[in-house]
């Protein structure tokens, strides 16, 4: 009998969904707003958004509160299903808003010159990047925004102990899924990079794309899940590009125990099992003190650009 192959990131059998939106930050009003605003100040319109790579409807449920009709795709079996459930049955939108698709952000199924907005929020880095870019181009009207984010790992504020036993448990989840397979190694090369791997071509996109860097610390580093694995692609960043830092924004910043913190770590997939990193686990215990919380940051990236009329 053959060995058994388990399937990449999200598609693997044991994620959760309920455990990552449990764990994972939520994408508070500033971030929306930072893409609203944009999209407004270029005479942008609310008719139709196109969330790629949507996974259980996360973004799609801001979207269906700002657009008139939301695009949900998503190449993982049963994911646009889940996000159905979540946006129809328990959200309470009507099922005419949303069109459902099960495809990668590849493919071409979507009309051109169809989207108003297109957001991909904490997925391009699993997608072939020269490839999307062109099917977004293809996609957004003259005038439409195309808005990416991505965040790394989070970073302790203020405890240097819990940081270097962080960026060890990190490493040791870099030593396992760096070298795993063609598709971890691009996808963890394509994350640590803070997204300067996307170009925008400027026959495509108005000149001044925002590149906007929140809780790096001045880090160039900042994106890289571990200290000791990564080798990140070189940058693609255009000269024309804006390039804006925020630092101590609020909005990405938590305070959690330890525990939580166990669960946050396992949300990063492929996951490491607790028991194999448990000294790393009591050694965090000690230095944040048993019943304590540890406040950290999230870095997050987020790229806004405009398309030529």
């Amino acid at each position: 009998m053959p060995p058994t192959i388990e399937k990449p990131g999200f598609s693997a059998p044991s994620f959760s969904w309920d455990e990552y939106i449990r764990y994972r930050p939520a994408y508070p009003p500033s971030f929306w707003n930072r893409i609203y605003n944009y999209h407004s100040s270029h005479l942008g319109q609310f008719g139709v958004a196109h969330d790629v790579g949507a996974g259980a409807g996360i973004a799609s449920q801001d979207l269906a509160r700002n657009f008139e009709k939301v695009i949900v795709s998503d190449p993982n079996d049963n994911y646009t299903t889940i996000a159905s459930v979540r946006l129809i049955t328990q959200s309470g939108y009507p099922k005419e808003k949303f069109t459902f698709m099960q495809e990668r952000g590849e493919e071409r199924s979507v009309e051109s010159a169809t989207v108003d907005l297109l957001v991909v929020c904490e997925a391009i880095h699993w997608m072939e990047i020269d490839v999307v870019m062109k099917e977004f181009a293809r996609q957004v009207k003259p005038g439409g925004t195309l808005a990416i984010s991505h965040y790394g790992r989070p970073v302790m504020v203020d405890n240097v102990a819990a940081q270097g036993v962080w960026d060890r448990m990190f490493d040791v989840w870099g030593r396992r899924n760096f070298y795993r397979d063609e598709v971890h190694t691009r996808t963890i090369r394509n994350g640590v990079t803070g997204l300067d791997v996307i170009p925008f071509s400027m026959d495509h996109w108005e000149e001044g794309v925002r590149r906007v860097w929140i809780n790096t610390r001045g880090k160039d580093d900042a994106f890289s899940m571990s200290v000791k694995h990564t080798d990140p692609f070189p940058s693609r960043v255009g000269e024309g590009d804006a390039r804006e830092w925020i630092e101590d924004d609020g909005d990405w910043v938590d305070e959690k125990d330890v525990q939580w913190l166990k669960g946050l770590f396992a949300s990063f997939i492929p996951t490491i099992p607790e028991d194999e990193i448990k000294e790393l686990w009591d050694e965090m215990e000690d230095v944040v003190g048993k019943g304590k919380k540890v406040r950290f940051a999230w870095p997050i990236v987020q790229l806004i650009a405009g398309r030529r009329q």
